[in-house]
C-alpha cells in the first residue's frame, strides 16, 4: 500500500510595510506583491485611466494645451479637486495593502514597527500633496488675480471674445500707478499685434507727447474730432466721464488707439512700473543689448529725488530695477528711443523666460504678477492665449515707433513739448506691416539683438590692428563684438584660430552661434570657465578669415 500525504502550502509572507509603502507609491502596486490581484486591479485602474486622459489631451493639443486646460477656473477647481482625491485615495491603497499583509504577521514588535513606517511613509507622501496644492491655490489666486471676470482694470468690462484663429490684438499699457490711487498718466502705449497664422509679432509704438489725434465717433460728443491734450492723459481723462464711457476707461483707450491705427483693439493689459522690476527679478533678471550709451541727469529715484544714471553701449545683465531704468529714461535722449527701448526690453523678456526660471521663482514671481499686472483677456479663453504663445517665433518680432520727421511733426505751444501725428502714414505704415512678413535677415537680426551675446577678438598672431579689424567686421554683421586691448591671450603666435563659447552661453544664443560658425567656417569650443564673464572669445590665428558682412 503506498501513502499519499498532502501538505498545504503555507502562501509566503509578505512584509506589511513594503506593501504599504509600494501602494503609497503607486495605488494597487502593494496588492501585487502581495498577490491580491482583484484588490490591485481596484486601486490601479482610476490612476491609469486618469493618465490615459491626461496622455489623450497631451497626444492632441501637445503640452501646452493640457497647460491652458489647467489654468481656466474649471480646471484650477478640478485640479484641486482631483490633487484631494488622489492623496486620499493613496493613502486607502496604502492602508488597504498594509491590513492584508499584516494578517499574516503574529509578533505585536513586528506589527508595530510596521504601523510606524506606514503611519511616516503616509506623512511624507501626503505632504507631497500639500506642496502640489500650494501650487493649485498659488495657479488659482495668479490667474483670478490678472484674468479676473470682474472688472480689475479700473473701469474695464470683458472685451468681446476671440476665437483664436484671426489676428489677436493687444493694447499694452504702462503705469507709474501710486497705492491705489485712480489718477495716473499712461505713459507707456504699445499695441503688440499676433499673426497666429505665420506665429508672427509686430508692436507698435507712440510716443507720449502726441496730442491732436483722432477721437472715436462715440466720444466725438466730449472732445470733438480731435483730442487736444497728450495721449498719456486719454485714460484718466475718460475715467472722468463715466457717462460718455459707460464701458470704462480702458476700453474707450482701446477704442482710442484702435482708430489711430485703423484696427481693432481686442484686449487690453496694464503693467505697473513698480511691480515690472518685481517680475524681472522674480524671473533672474534680463540680458539687454544698450545699442547706444543711455544718459540721464534729472532720473525720478525710488527716494523721490532725481539724480544722473548711465548705461554704457553694450550687453548688460539687468536687475529689475535697472531694466526699469533702461526701459524708462528719456532725459538724456528721447521719448522715441525711449519706446524703442521698451519694446526691447519685452522682446528680452519673453524670448529669456524659460520653464526652469518660472518654476524656480514661482511664488514671487506669482505675487509680483498678480499685483502689478492687470488685464481683460477672459479666463475662460486662456487655452487660446497659451497656444498662440507656443506658436510664436521669438526671432518674428518686429518693432514699429511713429516718430518724427515720417509719422510725426514736433512743435511746442501752451501744451508744452508736443508732436502731431500724420494718422494717414500712420495707418499705411500699420497696414504694410500686416501685409508683409519679416525676412530672414530680419528674424536673424532681432534673434540676434535679443540674445545679446557678449564676444572680445583677441589677437593671437602679433600682427598690429588685426583684432579691430575683426571686430569691426562682426559689429557690421549686428553682433555686439570688441577688441579690448588691455586683454592679451596666453599664446601669440597662433596657427589657428581659437573659437571659445563659455559657460553654457550657446543654450541662450542659438542664432549668434550659428551665425559665428557660419562667418568663421569653423564649430566652437565649449569650456566652463567660472572667472569668465564674456560668453565668447575669438583669438585670431594665422589662418583668421576674412569677413565681408
Amino acid at each position: 500500500m503506498v501513502l499519499v500525504m498532502s501538505q498545504s502550502v503555507e502562501a509566503p509572507r509578505r512584509s506589511a510595510f513594503a506593501a504599504a509603502v509600494f501602494s503609497l507609491l503607486i495605488p494597487g502596486l502593494g496588492h501585487v506583491y502581495e498577490r491580491r490581484w482583484r484588490a490591485a486591479l481596484l486601486f490601479v485602474a482610476p490612476p491609469v485611466l486618469l493618465l490615459a486622459l491626461a496622455g489623450g489631451v497631451v497626444a492632441a493639443d501637445g503640452l501646452a494645451g493640457l497647460a491652458g486646460l489647467l489654468i481656466t477656473p474649471l480646471g484650477l477647481s478640478a485640479a484641486g479637486i482631483l490633487n484631494i482625491l488622489l492623496a486620499a485615495w493613496r493613502g486607502v491603497a496604502a492602508a488597504d495593502a498594509w491590513r492584508g499583509a499584516v494578517r499574516r504577521e503574529s509578533e505585536v514588535r513586528s506589527i508595530a514597527l510596521s504601523l510606524a513606517g506606514l503611519v511616516i511613509s503616509l506623512i511624507a507622501a501626503l505632504s507631497l500633496h500639500l506642496v502640489l496644492g500650494g501650487y493649485v491655490t498659488t495657479a488659482s489666486a495668479l490667474v483670478g488675480g490678472i484674468f479676473s471676470t470682474e472688472s480689475e482694470v479700473p473701469g474695464a468690462s470683458p472685451a468681446p471674445r476671440w476665437d483664436g484663429k484671426e489676428r489677436l490684438n493687444v493694447l499694452l499699457v504702462g503705469i507709474d500707478q501710486r497705492g491705489n490711487s485712480a489718477s495716473f498718466n499712461t505713459d507707456t502705449l504699445i499695441v503688440a499685434s499676433v499673426d497666429p497664422v505665420n506665429g508672427t509679432v509686430t508692436m507698435f509704438s507712440i510716443p507720449r507727447d502726441t496730442v491732436d489725434f483722432p477721437v472715436p465717433e462715440a466720444a466725438q460728443s466730449l472732445y470733438g474730432a480731435t483730442y487736444g491734450n497728450k495721449i498719456n492723459s486719454y485714460y484718466a481723462s475718460a475715467s472722468r466721464h463715466p457717462k460718455v464711457f459707460p464701458d470704462g476707461p480702458m476700453p474707450a483707450l482701446r477704442a482710442m488707439m484702435g482708430n489711430l491705427y485703423g484696427m481693432t483693439i481686442d484686449y487690453s493689459l496694464m503693467v505697473n512700473f513698480s511691480g515690472f522690476q518685481e517680475i524681472v527679478n522674480a524671473l533672474g533678471g534680463v540680458r539687454v543689448t544698450s545699442r547706444n550709451p543711455v544718459s540721464d541727469d534729472s532720473y525720478p529715484l525710488s527716494s523721490g529725488r532725481h539724480g544722473r544714471i548711465h548705461i554704457l553701449a553694450g550687453v548688460h545683465a539687468m536687475t529689475g530695477e535697472e531694466a526699469l531704468i533702461f526701459a524708462r529714461s528719456r532725459h538724456g535722449s528721447s521719448d522715441f528711443d525711449r519706446a524703442a527701448r521698451q519694446q526691447q526690453v519685452i522682446s528680452a523678456i519673453r524670448a529669456q523666460s524659460d520653464m526652469a526660471a518660472v518654476s524656480r521663482n514661482l511664488a514671487s514671481l506669482a505675487a509680483a504678477l498678480k499685483d502689478s499686472l492687470k488685464s481683460d483677456f477672459p479666463q475662460q479663453d486662456l487655452p487660446l492665449l497659451l497656444d498662440l504663445i507656443a506658436r510664436i517665433d521669438a526671432g518674428s518680432i518686429r518693432s514699429l515707433v511713429f516718430t518724427p520727421p515720417t509719422y510725426q511733426t514736433v512743435g511746442s505751444d501752451s501744451r508744452g513739448y508736443i508732436i502731431t501725428p500724420d494718422v494717414a502714414k500712420i495707418r499705411a505704415a500699420v497696414a504694410a506691416a500686416f501685409a508683409t512678413q519679416p525676412t530672414k535677415e530680419e528674424r536673424e537680426a532681432e534673434a540676434i539683438a535679443r540674445e545679446g551675446a557678449r564676444i572680445w577678438v583677441l589677437n593671437g598672431t602679433g600682427r598690429k590692428g588685426e583684432a579691430g579689424v575683426l571686430a569691426t567686421a562682426l559689429s557690421r554683421a549686428g553682433l555686439d563684438a570688441s577688441a579690448p586691448s588691455a586683454i592679451t591671450p596666453d599664446e601669440i603666435g597662433l596657427l589657428k584660430t581659437r573659437f571659445i563659447v563659455f559657460n553654457g552661453a550657446e543654450q541662450r544664443m542659438p542664432v549668434t552661434l550659428a551665425l559665428l560658425e557660419r562667418l568663421l567656417g569653423m564649430k566652437a569650443t565649449l569650456i566652463d570657465d567660472a572667472t569668465v564673464t564674456v560668453d565668447v572669445e575669438i583669438i585670431t590665428g594665422a589662418d583668421v578669415p576674412t569677413i565681408t558682412p
